[in-house]
């Protein structure tokens, strides 16, 4: 990673005898683009507030390109937010919506008027500078607020679930405007979400939160593939987590003993494990195979469709073994359609070694 822009060191945010943050460090590069995700109240929207100056850390210190930021106001950071709301003038055009951030900068009026100019064609929504915002659509509205914050050409621009109340072909459309943008302009982006899709879709960096604390950094693939701990496994969705107990480590093979008999892992020949440690192991949804004949080899497990829910060209299924235990599986609708299936029907679901991947125990929640 290049030197850091944005630097949270140790940062502690508490309302009365509520922590909403609690003791967290990340740093952001200069150009990346980082979303931020966890369920309501982990934190995420009030560590963009102190980002902007709308709240003050109780603790720590945050830095601009190692400038501390904690006393300035927001007006004096060049961090502009662009609001879940959007927060227009209603009583100002688009045009003068946009220039507003100028006009409190005291620029000319001319120099005003360009710049404003530049950005709504940026945005392609040029012919609509006279319009009212109750002429605009979910859209435009959302690309004359992101003008707005954009047209001051700040470093850093912050989003706080901007896109929560388009619709969903709304949010596609504007997942690629807001991608092209940050690559185009090469800011950096900090964008809170509760979407996994619209992170995972758009971010460099995916920041998991949980109870004011930072749960996982990393990239989608990493998070969503290697997930931290169990609140991330089961918060990115669609894993199936299944715990029990090392039996045998055989070089690079893991066996694991659970409920309904015996689960194999691959594993690193530095990992330190040992037989009876407890352990987790997640697999992803879409890494299951299913056939309609029983097949050779390890995990490897009879079960029967308990449900099937048809989301466009994905298909989720709940897979139950013999013994109760129950499994998600997401497959293409091509790939089902060679199976004919039907509901009760008996199948054997399995999965590769190398895609069962251990937690680690020791974050485990």
């Amino acid at each position: 990673m290049n030197e850091p822009q944005i630097e949270f060191e140790r940062i502690t945010k508490r309302y009365n005898n509520t922590i909403a943050v609690d003791d967290i460090s990340l740093s952001i590069s200069a150009g990346e683009f980082v979303a931020i995700m966890g369920s309501s109240g982990c934190g995420k929207t009030t560590t963009l507030r102190m980002l902007a100056g709308l709240e003050v850390p109780t603790d720590g210190e945050i830095r601009l390109d190692g400038k501390r930021l904690n006393e300035l106001k927001p007006h004096e950071r060049e961090t502009p937010m662009v609001w879940q709301s959007l927060a227009l003038f209603p009583f100002l055009n688009v045009q003068k919506n946009v220039e507003f951030g100028l006009k409190t900068r005291g620029i000319s009026p001319d120099m005003r008027k360009e710049r404003a100019k530049k950005w709504l064609e940026k945005l392609e929504i040029a012919d609509l500078s006279e319009r009212r915002i109750d002429q605009l659509s979910g859209g435009q509205r959302q690309r004359v607020a992101l003008a707005r914050a954009l047209v001051t050409e700040p470093p850093v621009l912050l989003l706080d679930e901007p896109l929560s109340a388009l619709d969903a072909n709304l949010i596609v459309r504007m997942q690629s405007v807001l991608s092209r943008l940050q690559r185009d302009l090469g800011i950096t982006f900090v964008y809170v979400t509760h979407s996994q899709s619209e992170a995972f879709a758009m971010a460099d960096r995916v920041v998991i939160m949980s109870k004011g604390k930072i749960e996982q950094v990393g990239t989608p693939q990493d998070v969503f593939r290697r997930p931290a701990s169990r609140f991330v496994a089961e918060f990115v969705g669609s894993n199936n987590i299944i715990s029990g107990t090392v039996k045998s480590i055989d070089k690079d093979i893991l066996e694991l003993e659970t409920s309904f008999g015996a689960v194999f892992s691959q594993v690193s020949n530095n990992a330190n494990y040992r037989t009876g440690n407890a352990l987790d192991v997640v697999i992803s949804a879409d890494r299951i195979n299913l056939s309609t004949t029983d097949l050779a080899g390890n995990n490897v497990f009879q079960c029967r469709i308990v449900s099937e829910q048809f989301v466009g060209s994905i298909v989720s299924l709940l897979l139950e073994l013999e013994n109760g235990q129950e499994f998600r599986v997401q497959k293409q609708q091509h790939e089902l359609d060679r199976i004919n299936l039907q509901s009760g029907q008996t199948l054997w679901l399995s999965w590769s070694t190398n895609h069962a991947y251990i937690l680690d125990s020791s974050s485990n929640n």
